[in-house]
């Protein structure tokens, strides 16, 4: 008797009854229109509808097993939240994304020792490996050639490197193309819109000075060290009453810059609930002023609740939320992000809980102090400070870090320039399943081509070209769809 491998596990005590036959294909809904004085109908469309696969099983009980125990095993391998892999023995090339029908009944199940197991396979195609290409030069165009042989087009990831600042981005199959914003002519003036002055990987404290006294409403005290030459973190919080720990500063190398963007990725992770803690970014003025902070905090000394924040000027609050849940943020794993164009704040927090790792979780938030009523928004940005914190002798979560920060000058772009939308070692992702491209985890779907569409690997031969072709490294992901 054969079995199933269903959620990357599979249990050997659960046998497929022989003589079940999986269905050959995806069940197909044509859809026709009758025409008075047409003989028959004509053929509109063809559906393929939802998979169902009723499969009988068995149960062979494993000696001295606890039933009561055995039916939790069972409904927690079972019941899951979203379609899952499902790989039967006898055809382990194929694979199903599968939920089990909300009938489900593991006390029965396991009771009676047998039953039906009904799984729902939404995306009704079966998927054969993982394919990758990794896109090369060929007669001056970046691309890949290669044959589908699935039965049906399938949705591809294309990871893009960058290696060259451009305009725009195209990805091409035949006639159909995607297309990120626009290509300009030979005469067009193409700009940068901003440029990166400070990048920094936190694999060194040498850029840094430790600060003293008080920034804001912090107290400096103790020390950062750097881990695994990957990321900072507190090696000692040293004493205070109110909000200390340590602080510390770096100059903008190029000079204060009036318009600018900051990126930081961090980690806040409370294990218990005593915990509390800050991570933060600030940029200070010549004269040590807090111009701008932003801070994922947990401040709750009696429960897991974690914070978004920022404030400008220490007066104006733009964000002071858990999200739309206590709960959203908690064991935060992602970046916040400010901006400043002239008078318009703007800030963005976001988890790094979506597929792949990008931009899921998220909130973003504008100001426009049109009066320069805030003192800040006239000032001009002269140094940054990153602080981890804690509040007097109460415990810290045990996770803090910060493993990533980059400031840019940005620029004005008259209307008759181009911008650059991207720039060197940016990571691009264009998901086709989800109708989604990113630009280092964050959506980007604005800069889309409206009479674009995203690409598909067709059946058959496919040769997917991207454009330019200095644009950086390609890599292109697929899985075979049958019917």
């Amino acid at each position: 008797m054969s079995s199933f491998t269903f959620n990357n596990q599979r249990k050997d005590f659960i046998q497929i009854e022989k003589g079940w036959k999986r269905p050959a294909w995806a069940p197909l809904k044509r859809n026709f229109l009758s025409v008075p004085g047409y003989p028959g109908a004509r053929l509109l469309n063809t559906q393929t509808d939802i998979r169902v696969l009723s499969i009988p099983v068995g149960i062979i009980v494993p000696d001295e097993s606890n039933l009561e125990t055995l039916k939790e095993e069972v409904a927690d391998w079972l019941i899951t939240e979203q379609p899952v892999e499902l790989i039967f023995d006898v055809e382990p090339n194929r694979t199903y994304l599968a939920v089990v029908d909300e009938g489900f009944d593991p006390d029965e199940f396991v009771t009676l020792g047998k039953g039906i197991l009904k799984f729902i396979c939404p995306m009704p195609y079966k998927l054969g490996s993982v394919q990758g290409k990794i896109m090369a030069i060929e007669n001056g165009d970046l691309k890949a050639s290669f044959r589908n042989n699935g039965s049906v087009e399938s949705n591809p990831i294309i990871d893009i490197t960058v290696g060259a600042m451009s305009p725009f981005l195209d990805v091409w199959n035949g006639d159909d193309y995607f297309r990120l914003g626009y290509p300009t002519g030979i005469q067009n003036k193409v700009v940068k819109k901003e440029d990166m002055v400070i990048k920094d990987e936190m694999n060194t404290l040498t850029p840094w000075t430790k600060a003293t006294g008080k920034i804001g409403n912090y107290t400096c005290t103790g020390d950062m060290e750097v881990i695994n030459n990957a990321y900072f973190k507190t090696n000692l919080y040293g004493d205070g009453t109110g909000w200390h720990g340590p602080i510390y500063t770096r100059d903008i190398p190029t000079g204060p810059l009036i318009d600018f963007r900051a990126d930081m990725r961090v980690k806040l992770f409370s294990s218990y609930m005593n915990q509390v803690g800050k991570v933060v970014l600030m940029f200070l003025a010549q004269d040590g002023s807090v111009i701008s902070e932003l801070n994922m905090n947990d401040d709750y000394a009696s429960h897991i609740m974690t914070k978004a924040n920022a404030v400008i000027g220490g007066t104006k609050t733009l964000v002071d939320t858990t999200g739309f849940y206590a709960d959203t943020f908690n064991d935060f794993r992602g970046h916040y992000s400010i901006a400043r164009r002239g008078t318009e704040w703007s800030v963005y927090f976001a988890k790094a809980d979506g597929l792949n790792g990008v931009d899921g979780t998220s909130l973003v938030e504008r100001w426009n102090d049109v009066a320069k009523e805030n003192p800040a928004t006239s000032k001009s940005i002269a140094k940054v400070a990153i602080a981890f914190l804690q509040y007097g002798a109460l415990s810290t979560p045990m996770d803090m870090w910060i493993e990533d920060l980059k400031v840019w000058k940005l620029y004005s772009v008259n209307v008759d320039e181009t911008p650059y939308i991207f720039d060197v070692g940016d990571k691009i992702q264009i998901d086709t399943e989800r109708s989604l491209v990113t630009i280092n985890g964050t959506n980007a779907i604005a800069l889309k081509d409206i009479f674009s569409s995203f690409p598909v690997v067709k059946r058959g031969q496919n040769e997917i070209i991207v454009r330019p072709a200095n644009v950086g490294i390609a890599e292109l992901t697929y899985r075979e769809r049958f019917r």
